[in-house]
């Protein structure tokens, strides 16, 4: 079993230690130690206990034993997670856990994550874009492609690089891509509204933009890809909507359907994106596991452009953060 260390309890290391608590007996790697450079762990148990959407305290009973909190669930099964609150250089579990999650938001540089590596630890895992990350790896695109080595910091890349990277690179497999753009709707963080001055829409830059294309050869910034970010007063589900200039146009639309259809059941996108018939709105989507949801009903081939409609839980992009470091403890990349 691989032993994990998580950094920051904001509103991703809520969400991660739901996704994790709900599949921890048949995972590969356990959770055992969250260090907060702000949060007492009171003020962490009453979170848990209060947040509208992550209810952890619905399923599992908790108890608390000085800094330690054990999750049961309904079946018996009991979960130990040990807290701290501490500036992360200085985390009492520094060096005694396989993998460091970093889920602060804040130490996304190379450098601020090397103080991880001492003892045990082999791996640095941050749940944000890093310009500098030794590897930018996404589940569902490159994770099977890449060679991980001990001492790297690893980026999963951010929410919306999950919900565009595997679909354009699908896309671009069956029909080429000649240029694309990306409208993001981004929500934000609710205790942000408390401050009139983001009760406005902001547009903003967008790592998709950046990142995206570094990892897909075939995009360039500024000259076939263009990434328009616009963030609102809003605190539910994320919309993101898609147009891919295609090299090699299918005849109609339901061809475009049909081989996504089969993507998502049973071929490359199958867990990563979902398709629903028509537009329901983006709430329905809340705390769904996959990267984006296509509207089918919003699918439109025109001039030989595709148009896709989707929904994205951007909080919840921790399904393929979840999903990378499983797959790096069951292949054993911490011996």
């Amino acid at each position: 079993m691989v032993y994990a260390g998580m950094n920051g309890f904001g509103r991703f290391g809520l969400h991660l230690l739901k996704y994790w608590l709900d599949r921890s007996s048949h995972t590969n790697f356990r959770i055992v130690r969250i260090n907060d450079d702000f949060l007492t762990l009171d003020r962490i148990l009453e979170i848990i206990y209060t947040d509208r959407y992550v209810q952890i305290a619905k399923t599992y009973k908790i108890s608390k034993c000085n800094n330690e909190v054990t999750f049961t669930n309904p079946n018996g099964e009991k979960n130990t997670v040990i807290f701290s609150m501490s500036p992360y250089k200085d985390c009492p579990w520094i060096g005694q856990t396989d993998i460091v999650l970093e889920c602060s938001g804040k130490n996304t540089l190379k450098r601020d994550c090397q103080v991880y590596f001492k003892g045990m630890t082999k791996q640095v895992v941050i749940s944000a874009t890093s310009w500098d990350a030794d590897q930018t790896v996404v589940y569902g695109f490159n994770h099977e492609k890449v060679s991980f080595q001990p001492g790297e910091v690893i980026s999963y890349g951010s929410c919306t690089v999950n919900g565009y990277v595997p679909l354009a690179d699908f896309i671009h497999q069956r029909f080429g891509i000649r240029n694309s753009d990306v409208n993001v709707i981004h929500n934000i963080q609710e205790y942000r509204l408390e401050d009139p001055s983001n009760h406005t829409l902001l547009r903003k830059f967008c790592t998709l933009e950046r990142s995206g294309a570094a990892l897909l050869g075939f995009l360039t910034p500024g000259k076939n890809f263009i990434v328009n970010y616009t963030v609102v007063p809003y605190t539910g589900v994320s919309m993101i909507d898609f147009r891919f200039a295609l090299e090699r146009v299918p005849c109609n639309v339901d061809e475009i359907l049909s081989t996504l259809d089969r993507a998502v059941v049973d071929g490359p996108l199958q867990h990563l994106y979902g398709i629903d018939a028509v537009d329901r709105g983006p709430e329905v989507h809340k705390l769904t596991s996959f990267s984006a949801v296509i509207v089918r009903s919003g699918v439109r081939l025109l001039d030989g452009n595709l148009y896709l409609q989707g929904y994205f839980d951007n909080e919840n992009s921790v399904n393929r953060y979840f999903d990378l470091v499983n797959f790096m403890a069951k292949s054993r990349l911490f011996a």
